[in-house]
């Protein structure tokens, strides 16, 4: 392989890389929100780029296997990795006809569509694996797509072997680039760092406002009620009753004394 085809397989590999760890920081987003949905669409999502370097470093279609023994070599790659996996190769080819094949084998069976959870707890806890299409299970760090399970943790693992290999290599096809990328990663650090210092700095002149409980959403229904003894002072503040000056209009009725015309 000449060090242009080479270069060229070497940038894709780490952009595959950088797809995968962007696609699990997407994953824990959604992990730690508990959004299901997002987690399932996270999860897809990790798994396209790993099916690609699995397809570049580990070909199954024979014609390609030089290419792939070239590049593990470069990358100092043993055969027996946890990416070499043809089911995760081959995982986004004819994904239609997988489709229909996994409807058929699975007809008259109760099959599951976008769970998170602890399988345990799903049905009777005996939920055959092949009547998985899509589902994550968080006791175990598996995604199931069409009724095969994938270890998110095997591959995140594999991943970070493959990427600081890549990386390896990268820096030695460009350097210059990589020494500019550096650069700009501190600087974007850096900018991080302080945004969050000023941003830690605003909460700690916050607190020294009122209370400190302003910054949560919990107290302030507790204090509503609180605000609600107001409306007894409302009642007191009917002292104005004591408008009842008004009923000194009887007062006025003075003019009553004007029967004086019935002296004549």
């Amino acid at each position: 392989m000449d060090t242009n085809t080479l270069a060229i397989y070497i940038h894709e590999l780490r952009n595959q890389c950088l797809h995968t760890e962007a696609a699990f920081n997407l994953f824990n987003q959604a992990m730690n929100n508990r959004a299901g949905p997002g987690v399932l669409f996270a999860s897809q999502m990790v798994l396209m780029p790993s099916s690609q370097l699995a397809a570049l470093l580990w070909p199954t279609r024979a014609r390609s296997r030089g290419r792939g023994e070239a590049l593990r070599k470069v990358l100092q790659l043993q055969e027996k990795h946890p990416l070499n996996d043809r089911r995760l190769a081959e995982l986004w080819e004819r994904t239609d006809q997988k489709t229909e094949e996994w409807v058929s084998s699975t007809k008259g069976e109760q099959v599951v569509f976008d769970y998170v959870g602890d399988l345990a707890n799903l049905g009777d806890g005996k939920t055959p694996i092949e009547c998985l299409y899509r589902a994550y299970n968080t006791q175990n760090r598996t995604f199931y797509y069409q009724g095969v399970g994938y270890n998110f943790q095997a591959i995140a693992d594999a991943i970070s072997d493959v990427a600081g290999r890549v990386n390896a290599v990268y820096r030695q096809l460009f350097p210059e680039l990589a020494k500019q990328e550096d650069e700009e990663r501190a600087k974007a650090q850096a900018a991080q760092q302080a945004a969050q210092q000023q941003a830690a700095a605003a909460q700690t002149g916050q607190t020294t406002g009122p209370t400190a409980d302003q910054t949560t959403e919990a107290p302030a229904p507790a204090e509503k009620p609180a605000d609600k003894k107001p409306a007894a002072k409302k009642a007191a503040a009917k002292k104005p009753a004591a408008k009842k000056a008004p009923a000194k209009k009887p007062a006025a009725k003075k003019p009553a004394a004007k029967k004086a015309p019935a002296k004549k």
